[in-house]
């Protein structure tokens, strides 16, 4: 098998195929002459009749010899024509034998032809600042949604979560007819929405989320809008789809899509539930914790409550789909309403109880210096997560240069992990529970006070609360408190947060295309936390053990100037910029304050230069300084997981850090080149590492402020469209290098060098047949120096083949393939994946029936490995089984 994997996947497509109902054709051959002579270059078109259209055609060779193949029988019409001959037709009765028609013509008929003029129609259409594709260019028969269609236009780059990005930036949005529902949640849409309806695709660059600033912000964000066709719009429309396994084990996925996009009113509606690894509901994150950074009047961006304990499994280079072992369910209303001309509203709402299981076993292995062990676990965890949330947005035209606008967000965010785990031999219970709230109310005022000049002005408050119970049914650490008579162990908190923020922003494009910014803001944040760390004894009473709880809070009040000025020269343009603001910091300490307070500098310039007509040269260099934040200072310990204990400096601290990046770009997404190459280096002058004890059972990891951690990167994309092959290539090459310190105690400081490496190259046909692929092999290693040296390369190849049997019939085989280097001494293994679909679509009936196979290797475990400066690990993780389902899906 591990020879054959490309021949196992063709030969499975052509037994796929092999089901299919097969048409006999039949030859229809002869010879074209005038006088005698053999003529060349004869158009033979086979009819119906007279009147209909061409089923098929040919040319005469040299010899005067065509050759027509058919799958149709019964009468028919060939017809010829050649210039300076008469035309001519000759009535067949086509059966199932092959036939021969010889055909003589006569001289006459047109001498010259007139005059044709060919209308071709573009893929796209360029304008000053938006790209417009063509649908229908890019549809190749396979496409479902809106993310299928999206894969295959060169220069989008579709990430495995479903972000977009053209070239290394991501798009801000995704809007319909110029409306958008979920910023960058965008994936609930691309991901559910079907294709039918689309007849346009924009990709909007230097796009300005405030009407008010387009033409004077200075804007790099880009963003897509979807057009749809003329008999989509205004009327309901949308899908109905359901599949599932005849046998068992028993997957099932349906979903219903209803979307009504009129001009002054849009609606959709999204139902889904599925168990067969699908993750329906990770989107509504990007809408919870909104951020649209560099802007002018947003405010209070990445502001939430910190996570204490997550235990969200980490698959690098692996299709989470095929571990998640799930039962998805989301349902979500959402509207957009134009009242009036001045007034459009936009409310948004989801519910999605789902419940996650996720089965690894995994071999640690600690080899530091003396210090020697291996842990084993077996884990199973149970994840249950409902969210209720609802997001409104109301936008108000006051005059034509003003507009006020008011979102606000409410969020129920409840979630329990339930980890049934045997460590080392022994079997323990831990529980975690989250049943915490947030809203987010934001008010923003824009006044446009010229063409050229506006101000926007913004105030946000937030408030969340995070509450959490954990808990472990077995004591694990009687070294480190020297107690005995331990039955469990729990670990409360309580996590709150306050903000109110103000800012207002002046900016100002002048006719040479100078551009200024200024702006003022001021925040306030109030966090508190409360960590109770508690032994249960067997007796029921409670040992708090000194050193382990926390009763904490920090305020912040940061005031601060914002000032940027671009300059533009011809090619040139220049963009110096500074952050300089105050900060009055209070971290309190079971009831006692330190006060602190200190100014925080964080100088920028950037530099453009359009070196040719496709070629720019951007440059960025940079200071920045923070105070380190409330999990950075804590004073005591707290648990973050079975074995990991952390506390903090103790101390408040500014962070400073320098960086540098210069990125080079060729051409656009609609040339046969396009590149992106960046390459960067930061310097941390303060950074925060651990100086941790290391010990079977338990890790504490005590922050401390170190000096000098240094970081190289450097990425690169390049599309290439041969047109030979009719294909585009692709390559993505990236690397990351740190060079930083740690302590192990027992050990001493250690300096740690770390370094990845990853490259990829792909094709992928656009050949005008019924045959196309997508194909592309990956390398990615990493390394890590230290007292000794880690190594560990994997490899990964696909091959995607997509055939239009007949009409309406479509089959699909997708291959992986997925190989690990030597580890922990035991020999590579390569995995195999193979995901077999075919398709019938009845489109007098809007009806597609499909049936859909799933890891037909029937592989039940995958292994991957990672390495850490502190130890090295194998994981084994339970893979969803092989299965047969059928599905059915109806468009209206």
């Amino acid at each position: 098998m591990k020879n054959s994997f490309w021949w196992y996947g063709l030969v499975l497509l052509c037994l796929g195929l092999g089901f299919l109902p097969c048409h006999a054709q039949v030859l229809v051959r002869g010879k074209v002459t005038a006088d005698g002579r053999p003529i060349g270059g004869v158009r033979v078109d086979l009819r119906r009749d007279s009147t209909s259209a061409f089923l098929a055609y040919t040319f005469t060779d040299s010899e005067g010899q065509y050759r027509l193949r058919t799958e149709y029988t019964g009468k028919m019409a060939l017809h010829l024509k050649a210039l300076g001959y008469e035309p001519a037709m000759r009535e067949v009765e086509l059966g199932q034998a092959d036939m021969k028609v010889d055909v003589q013509l006569i001289a006459g008929g047109v001498e010259r032809l007139k005059e044709i003029v060919i209308h071709a129609k573009r893929p796209y259409r360029l304008g000053r600042d938006t790209i417009e594709l063509n649908v229908q260019s890019y549809l190749q028969g396979d496409e479902r949604t809106v993310e299928d269609l999206l894969k295959k236009i060169p220069g989008l780059d579709i990430g495995a979560d479903g972000s977009i990005k053209v070239g290394q930036k991501e798009v801000e949005k995704v809007m319909i007819e110029g409306d958008d529902f979920f910023e960058k949640g965008y994936r609930l849409l691309t991901q559910n929405m079907s294709v039918k309806p689309l007849d346009k695709v924009q990709v909007l660059q230097h796009y300005s989320n405030n009407k008010h600033l387009k033409g004077i912000e200075n804007s790099d964000k880009v963003a897509l809008n979807l057009q749809l066709k003329e008999d989509s719009k205004s009327q309901w429309l949308g899908s109905v789809s359901a599949s599932g396994t005849p046998t068992e084990p028993t997957f099932y996925q349906g979903s219903i899509n209803l979307m009504n996009f009129g001009k002054r009113n849009k609606y959709y509606l999204l139902g889904t539930a599925n168990n067969n690894g699908v993750d329906a509901v990770s989107s509504i994150n990007h809408l919870l914790y909104p951020a649209q950074a560099d802007e002018p009047g947003q405010i209070g961006l990445g502001v939430f409550t910190p996570v204490l304990i997550d235990y969200t499994p980490d698959l690098p280079g692996f299709d989470y789909k095929r571990t998640n072992f799930n039962r998805d369910r989301l349902l979500s209303f959402n509207t957009i309403l134009n009242p009036a001309n001045r007034l459009k509203i936009k409310w948004l709402g989801f519910v999605n109880p789902t419940k996650k299981n996720f089965y690894q076993n995994s071999v640690q292995q600690y080899h530091i210096a003396d210090i020697q062990f291996t842990n084993t676990e077996v884990d199973e965890l149970n994840k249950r997560i409902d969210n209720y949330f609802s997001r409104w947005e109301v936008q108000y035209d006051i005059g034509k240069r003003s507009t006020l606008s008011y979102s606000g967000n409410l969020g129920s965010l409840r979630k329990q992990d339930t980890h049934n785990l045997l460590f080392n031999g022994s079997s323990t219970k831990e529980l975690t529970r989250t049943n915490g709230y947030l809203t987010n109310h934001n008010l923003s005022y824009t006044y446009k006070l010229s063409e050229s000049e506006a101000l926007v002005s913004s105030a946000r408050w937030i408030m969340q609360r995070s509450p959490m119970d954990y808990s472990i049914d077995r004591y694990y650490y009687e070294d480190l408190f020297q107690v005995g008579g331990i039955s469990g162990v729990s670990q409360h908190v309580e996590n709150n947060l306050q903000y109110l923020g103000f800012t207002s922003h002046y900016v100002r494009k002048r006719k040479s295309g100078d551009f200024m910014e200024i702006a003022l803001v001021n925040e306030y944040k109030d966090q508190d936390m409360i960590i109770d760390f508690v032994l249960q004894a067997d007796d029921e009473t409670q040992i708090r053990p000194s050193g382990f709880s926390n009763h904490v809070g920090l305020i912040t009040n940061n005031t601060r100037v914002i000032s940027k000025y671009t300059m533009k020269r011809n090619k040139w343009e220049w963009t110096p910029q500074v952050h300089a603001g105050f900060v009055h910091s209070g971290f309190r300490t079971y009831g006692i304050t330190k006060n602190r307070n200190n100014w925080l500098l964080s100088p920028k310039l950037s530099t453009k230069w359009e070196i040719h007509r496709k070629g720019k040269l951007e440059a960025e260099f940079s200071l920045q300084q923070t105070n380190a934040d409330l999990m950075e200072i804590i004073p005591h310990y707290y648990s973050t997981g079975i074995r990991q204990f952390v506390k903090g400096l103790d101390d408040m601290a500014t962070l400073s850090n320098s960086g540098a990046v210069l990125t080079y770009t060729y051409g656009n997404m609609l040339n046969s080149f396009f590149a992106n190459l960046s390459v960067g280096h930061q310097t941390m002058f303060d950074y925060i590492s651990n100086q941790s004890i290391v010990n079977p059972n338990f890790n504490l990891a005590e922050q401390v402020l170190l000096k000098d951690k240094r970081r190289t990167f450097y990425k690169a994309q390049l599309n290439y469209y041969l047109k030979p092959l009719n294909g585009n290539f692709r390559l993505d090459a990236g690397a990351d290098l740190s060079d930083y310190q740690a302590n192990v105690v027992g050990v001493g400081d250690r300096k740690i060098h770390s370094g990845s490496n990853d490259y990829t190259l792909s094709f992928r046909s656009v050949w005008k047949s019924r045959f196309n692929l997508h194909t592309g092999y990956r390398m990615q290693t990493t390394t890590l120096s230290s007292e000794r040296k880690s190594r560990l390369k994997n490899t990964y190849g696909f091959l995607n083949m997509f055939v239009n049997v007949a009409q309406g019939i479509q089959a699909n085989l997708n291959n992986e393939v997925y190989r690990f280097g030597d580890f922990f001494s035991v020999v590579s293994k390569t995995y195999y994946f193979s995901d077999f679909s075919l398709s019938y679509d009845v489109k007098n009936i809007k009806t597609r029936f499909e049936i859909t196979a799933k890891n037909l290797f029937n592989n039940r475990q995958f292994k991957n490995a990672v390495i850490t400066d502190t130890y090295q690990a194998v994981t084994e993780y339970r893979l969803l089984p092989r299965y047969v389902a059928l599905g059915v899906n109806y468009s209206f």
